[in-house]
Parts: structure tokens; sequence; C-alpha cells
């Protein structure tokens, strides 16, 4: 003979006890479905990840600019290298690793590279050297060669390096070029006398003028078979040497 088995459950203790523990399972299940949907399967659907970050671009932006853009996107920097470049301010980003627009996550850390300014350099003593081992030392030590004047010096003998500029022991950039001021020698005291004949009055005079002598009296003679202003004759003979600043009269072809 079967017998009927009945459980009896007092009325309070279920509403106090089983009600409250089944509300709490179907709000702990929802809570589970909800973070299983937004973490699992939605970025399975739609392909999204919600812990993938874009790298933002921080190239020559300054060091601290590029912290606060990493940091907003969540992510984290580390200065890879310093090194110099002319186009870019000390502490700028000079480039990054991964670049900008690459997909990490966030956490990741970003190296970059930080300008150190232009690279500077002190110029070296070229003083008494010759220009060509003048312009063997500054491109030893990195910089270029500007300008070269040639003056006359006393106490230096011809091609000796007088002095640079910027001075040595300057500290300047290295994109900076290094003029020389070369020495001619001692100031001569006679000049030779250069060939003016066929010249034009005007080519005459810079001749004149560059051979440290000075144009003296010009008279013109009708000469039709030469181009009017052309150099017919000079008072002092091609070749010979004459004290500087000495004059040399010319005579000048017209047609009347």
């Amino acid at each position: 003979m079967k017998k009927n088995y009945t459980i009896n459950i007092p009325a309070g203790r279920f509403w106090k006890v089983y009600i409250p523990g089944a509300v709490l399972i179907c709000i702990l299940g929802i809570i589970a479905g909800f973070i299983l949907v937004d973490r699992i399967i939605m970025p399975n659907v739609v392909g999204v990840d919600r812990d993938i970050v874009e790298v933002p671009s921080v190239k020559g932006m300054s060091l601290d600019q590029a912290r606060e853009m990493f940091f907003r996107a969540g992510l984290l920097t580390e200065i890879r290298s310093r090194e110099y470049d002319d186009s870019l301010a000390h502490n700028a980003v000079i480039s990054q690793f991964p670049d900008s627009g690459a997909k990490v996550k966030k956490g990741r850390k970003i190296a970059v590279t930080v300008s150190k300014g232009k690279e500077i350099a002190v110029v070296p003593d070229v003083r008494n050297l010759s220009e060509r081992q003048a312009r063997i030392e500054l491109r030893k030590h990195g910089f270029t060669l500007g300008s070269v004047k040639k003056v006359y010096s006393e106490g230096k003998p011809v091609d000796i390096v007088v002095n640079a500029f910027p001075e040595s022991g300057t500290t300047i950039s290295r994109e900076m070029e290094v003029d020389l001021i070369v020495s001619k020698g001692a100031r001569p005291t006679h000049a030779e006398v250069p060939n003016l004949v066929g010249e034009s009055l005007g080519s005459a005079k810079k001749k004149i003028e560059d051979a440290g002598l000075l144009a003296g009296k010009i008279s013109y003679q009708n000469n039709s078979s030469l181009l009017p202003g052309t150099i017919i004759s000079q008072s002092e003979s091609p070749g010979a040497s004459i004290p500087l600043e000495s004059t040399i009269d010319l005579v000048v072809s017209v047609i009347r």
C-alpha cells in the first residue's frame, strides 16, 4: 500500500526565506546576463572590444601634452630615447610607437622619441691653422664652412687663419656656418700695374681699384676703329711695380 508524503512549509517561512531568495537569484541572473551580452556576445556581433582604443597622434606635441593625450585615451607614456632634432623644440615628440591609428588595449605603454632640440657644439680653435687645416677641423666637429674673407695681416703669413666667426670656444648650433678670416700676409707697399688697353672704362677702373691703385686723369681721343669708351693707352706700363695708391692716367676712345 502506497504512502503519501507531504512537506508542510509554514507560510511565514515561505514568504520570509524562499521568495526573497528567488528574487535575489533572478537579479543575479539578470546581471550575469547583462555582463555576458555586453562583454562577450555584443563585441562578437558588432566587432567592438571596449578595452581596445585607437592610439592618438602626438607627433610635434610637447612631452607633457603627449602624456595628457595618452592619459585621456587610457594609455601610458614611455620615453624610448632622446635625439637631437633641428626642426623640433626641446622636449617635443619626434616619433611614437605604435603609430597613430593603431588599435591597442587600454593601459598599453606608447613609446615616444623626444627631441633634445638643435644639436650644439663648441667651435674649435682654428686660429694659426692653414685654411685647408681649418676646413678639415671644422668638418671633423660637424660644422659647415661659411664665407672666407682674405685680409692683410702683419703678424700672420699668407693662408693662415686670423680668426673665425663665431669665435673659437663659442657654443652654437651645428646648423650654423662658421666663417673664416684668412691672412693675405703683410700689406704690400707696391702693386703690379694691370693691362688696361682694350678694356672698357668701367672695367679698367675696377682693375685699378682691385690692384690698390687709383684712376688718374682721363682724356679722350677720336678713334673710329674702337668702340666708344675703350681704353687706348695708360700712363703706367702693364706689369710695372709702383707704390700703392699711385694714379694711372687713361686715354679713352670716342667717335666725333
